[in-house]
């Protein structure tokens, strides 16, 4: 007798595991809520943070091991299922037509669950945890990389900004000397040659402005750009507070680098999902003790039988069942051997793995604490050259006017005056950024 099978529900239930569902799309800023004031660096950190696809996909990549830890666990749980449908059989010898059998429903309720499988349940738990600490790790790197590259271009914006300045300054400074110039040349005490060298060095000091304007209209871009809005959006920004400290002690900051260092501790949690891998691929070898158990309720009887149910339609409605099974591999063509050594190797790479990254990190931090100490003594010296030059240049300009020194001292004096300016506005904006670079490599966050 042929019977067809048409099954109308098929539901499984995971007992006290239910999905969540997880929202890893950030809130964004638009051109329309962006701050209307002059922006702090906070508030482009800020702006950045919420705007940056990698940022977005970090959080994502979180939520999914979250979700996956989640699912770990549920493997120590019991699971429900709950099946049913209909049964069509030829029941006539007539195979032309079909009727429906007296007995076309079946629905059955059945629970299972696996109390022991060898460990493998609490290796894969135990792995689905670091790999969610290892995506946390991932977060942080990604966030800490986009908080420098955020103070980066912002001092960088300001740095131009101020140079700007300077040379506004000097370029107004070479005009007062090529009117003086020439209003010596018009009174007969000064050769022409000094007015046309005053105009080249008038033209000199435009075209050097004029590339700084493009200088910041580019860093304006930049920053645009990093915050993840347009970049001709008109932005305005505050300046920072400068603060110099001292240079913290080199081996205090290695010390934070090894214990704070994101890209470490994820080496260290790749390191311990390697030896869980191992693990597993040593229980694949071993002989697997398995414990199953269920127990059935056949509903579909209970619709049709009556009330009330009485103790025996119960128990004849409905099975119980416990199965013990021992297992053994014998012969796999070598499948399992060639695992082992395969998360073997795995695991040896991921020691020298963690190894170079120590000497990466060493030499990493060593460079940014040269940088730092290096940063904090130019400012120094600059603000000496700056004292220098402009002693220099106002004894030129002194000399010119009474005739003594030509012009070409002065103009010379000028130029070391701004450079030393520039120099010195460089010093500060590099100390401030040697100090963010110094804190990334540290595994803080730079600001």
């Amino acid at each position: 007798m042929n019977k067809i099978n048409v099954f109308l529900v098929w539901v499984t239930i995971g007992v006290i595991t239910p999905r969540f569902a997880y929202s890893i799309t950030p809130e964004k800023y638009t051109l329309t809520t962006l701050p209307t004031d002059s922006l702090a660096l906070e508030q482009c950190i800020d702006i950045a943070l919420k705007n940056s696809p990698e940022i977005a996909i970090a959080k994502g990549d979180v939520t999914k091991a979250k979700i996956n830890l989640k699912d770990a666990r549920s493997g120590f749980l019991p699971k429900l299922d709950l099946s049913g449908g209909y049964n069509l059989t030829d029941t006539y010898y007539d195979y032309s037509r079909l009727e429906w059998s007296e007995d076309p429903y079946t629905l059955s309720l059945r629970a299972s669950m696996t109390p022991y499988n060898g460990g493998r349940t609490l290796i894969n738990f135990v792995k689905s945890r670091e790999s969610l600490s290892l995506a946390k790790q991932g977060y942080r790197l990604t966030e800490i990389l986009l908080i420098l590259d955020v103070i980066r271009k912002y001092y960088n914006l300001l740095e131009t900004s101020d140079i700007l300045k300077l040379k506004k300054e000097s370029l107004d400074q070479k005009r007062t000397h090529l009117e003086y110039a020439t209003a010596q040349f018009d009174l007969g005490l000064a050769p022409r040659a000094d007015i046309l060298k005053a105009e080249v060095d008038v033209v000199n000091a435009e075209v050097d402005s004029l590339q700084t304007e493009g200088d910041l209209k580019l860093a304006y871009a930049e920053l645009n750009d990093v915050m993840g809005i347009s970049l001709d959006y008109p932005i305005q920004i505050k300046p920072v507070d400068f603060i110099r400290e001292e240079p913290p002690n080199f081996d205090d900051c290695l010390n934070e680098a090894f214990k704070n260092r994101p890209e470490l501790l994820q080496q260290k949690t790749s390191l311990s999902i390697r030896k869980y891998n191992l693990r597993l691929a040593q229980i694949n070898r071993l002989p697997t003790f398995t414990i199953t158990g269920s127990y059935n309720v056949y509903a579909d009887k209970f619709a049709f039988a009556g009330l009330p149910i009485n103790r025996t339609n119960w128990n004849d409605n409905t099975n119980w069942r416990v199965g013990i099974g021992l297992s053994f591999p014998i012969f796999d063509g070598g499948v399992g051997r060639r695992a082992i050594q395969a998360a073997k190797i795995d695991l040896n790479e991921a020691k020298l793995n963690y190894t170079d990254l120590e000497k990466e990190i060493n030499l990493e931090v060593k460079l940014a604490h040269l940088n730092f100490v290096t940063a904090f003594k130019k400012i120094d010296l600059t603000e000496k050259q700056v004292e220098s030059a402009e002693e220099n240049y106002n004894a030129a300009s002194g000399r010119y006017r009474t005739g003594v020194a030509p012009i070409t001292e002065v103009i010379d004096a000028g130029v070391a005056l701004t450079n030393s300016k520039v120099n010195h506005t460089k010093a500060i904006y590099d100390y401030l950024l040697a100090d963010a670079i110094l804190k990334k490599a540290m595994g803080q966050l730079p600001y």
